[in-house]
């Protein structure tokens, strides 16, 4: 059992290529040509990169360990007429708008969250005022008491969760794009 534990406890050098002095893991991907890693059915200016290379990114994040940084080369068959520096260009731009998308989207969910925060006072408030008002002991006052008290308590928490622990994830994941890349290189094989 021991033994086992032992193996998990390290198991990422089974994968990757680990520098543990520099703490540096090496991740490599290999393509066909640069449109495998952009979306095809986006038409912009700058190709963008398909969901699926930023979801990799997300996982490279989970892969690693926590305090190395992540020396990223991604290989091509054939360069389809772009440079190795054009691709980086496209790799960073991509990097900004996915900054600049997260943003919005954190800015959003924290307004769900705010809003939820408000309509689990307004329950709170109703349930007291209801609680003080309402003295005599019926079916209906209990009833009415047991589903503003769910109401109050799923709000406030959903808002919870979504201020602390979905932020939380999104500034490590923002974060992670930011300082965990030791270097990104677009290479021909």
């Amino acid at each position: 059992m021991k033994k086992d534990i032992r193996k998990l406890i390290d198991i990422e050098n089974e994968f990757f290529e680990i520098d543990k002095e520099n703490k540096i893991i090496k991740m490599e991907l290999d393509y066909d040509k640069p449109d495998d890693i952009f979306d095809s059915n986006t038409k912009t200016k700058t190709p963008m990169l398909s969901d699926e290379f930023i979801e990799w990114l997300n996982a490279a994040f989970e892969y690693a360990p926590r305090k190395y940084r992540i020396d990223l080369i991604v290989k091509f068959d054939d360069l389809n007429g772009y440079t190795e520096a054009q691709l980086e260009k496209i790799f960073a731009r991509n990097i900004g708008l996915e900054f600049k998308r997260t943003n919005r989207k954190t800015g959003m969910r924290n307004k769900i969250a705010f809003g939820l925060i408000a309509i689990g006072l307004l329950f709170l408030l109703s349930l007291i005022l209801i609680t003080n008002l309402w003295k005599d002991e019926s079916v209906a006052r209990e009833a009415f008491i047991y589903v503003f008290d769910i109401a109050t308590t799923v709000t406030i928490w959903e808002a919870m969760t979504i201020l602390i622990v979905e932020n939380a994830e999104r500034n490590n994941y923002m974060r992670s794009l930011a300082k965990r890349f030791k270097k990104i290189e677009f290479l021909k094989k």
